[in-house]
């Protein structure tokens, strides 16, 4: 099958029915995943589009948290327009229809990650609203909306000194931010928690090391502490946890004075915790913009930064995991 996951976000402000005019707001409405496997122009949503028709039966909707959208429609996209941002971004929305009917309007795709706290415009229409799939911003690259002063905010569009609501400390500005581009192997494949399973409201990918917060019941009595972190590939097995087959994944890190806890699409996770083994994993230029920043990280002149919370070694997640299923 063809398998396609999907970023939707739904416009909350403005001209949300065709034809739509003006200016207008958004917000992440989660993700969904397309079935797109009869054999005729499987690379593409809204297959039939280019020549008007409608919802066509190997666009299926397997899996979605969207409201609105249901496991069993039929999604097409109808129409699309180029857009600008009051942040000086610009690229294009798709709108989606489903089932065949005339209900397209505040479900839209998007070509570029698009941010709750701008003002988009609509620039010009087209009513062919076909889209090569790897043109859109699918679940594991773009979407992850981090709490701050201003609302929450996709990740990518983080800059330094943005504050950053932490569960601990309020909110506080972020220092550095970093970006890596991998082919990954297996062991360094990204880890896809679905909606719902730490309490986060949309999916979360993250590499298999980063860390997770969890509150599980007994956990004082194993663990000695209310609430623990565990890293991604620790929660393997749990439904709705799983390895991502992806041709590249782009990894990115957020460093603040301590190690923190953030709230990523309602889900509690840690912040880069610079430690040995995380800093060797830095390329050398990063691993240096980050010494410069923070000298007191050189593990020959200082000490080993400490966590937020206790961190699970591999046999205690195993423990961990028998807790949240028990």
């Amino acid at each position: 099958m063809a398998i396609e996951q999907l970023q939707i976000y739904r416009i909350t402000s403005g001209d949300s029915t065709y034809p739509h005019f003006g200016t207008f707001g958004i917000a992440d409405a989660g993700q969904i995943e397309i079935d797109d496997s009869n054999g005729f122009r499987d690379a593409e949503f809204g297959d039939f589009t280019h020549t008007g028709g409608s919802d066509v039966g190997d666009q299926n909707v397997i899996s979605s948290n969207v409201s609105g959208i249901n496991v069993g429609d039929l999604a097409d996209l109808r129409y699309k327009y180029t857009i600008t941002g009051s942040d000086g971004s610009s690229g294009t929305v798709y709108f989606i229809a489903t089932n065949g009917q005339a209900n397209y309007g505040p479900l839209i795709l998007s070509d570029f990650p698009l941010n709750s706290s701008v003002t988009y415009t609509f620039v010009s229409f087209n009513t062919d609203g076909a889209v090569a799939y790897d043109d859109l911003v699918v679940c594991f690259t773009a979407g992850t909306m981090i709490v701050t002063d201003k609302g929450q905010v996709p990740i990518e569009h983080l800059r330094e000194g943005d504050f950053v609501l932490t569960r601990d400390n309020g909110f506080q500005p972020l220092r550095w931010i970093g970006r890596r581009t991998v082919k990954p192997r297996r062991n360094t494949a990204p880890i896809l928690l679905c909606g719902g399973v730490l309490g986060n409201h949309g999916d979360i990918v993250v590499s298999p090391n980063h860390r997770m917060l969890v509150k599980p019941e007994q956990s004082e009595l194993f663990f000695y502490e209310p609430e623990v972190l565990v890293a991604a590939k620790g929660l393997i097995g749990l439904d709705g946890v799983q390895r991502l087959n992806v041709e590249t994944v782009t990894y990115v890190h957020i460093l603040f004075d301590r190690h923190e806890i953030v709230f990523a699409n309602g889900a509690s996770s840690e912040s880069f915790l610079p430690g040995p083994q995380a800093m060797d994993a830095l390329e050398a230029a990063t691993r240096a913009e980050v010494l410069e920043l923070f000298p007191e990280l050189d593990l020959e002149v200082g000490a080993v930064p400490e966590a937020a919370r206790a961190c699970l070694k591999q046999h205690e997640a195993a423990i961990l995991r028998g807790l949240l299923v028990a």
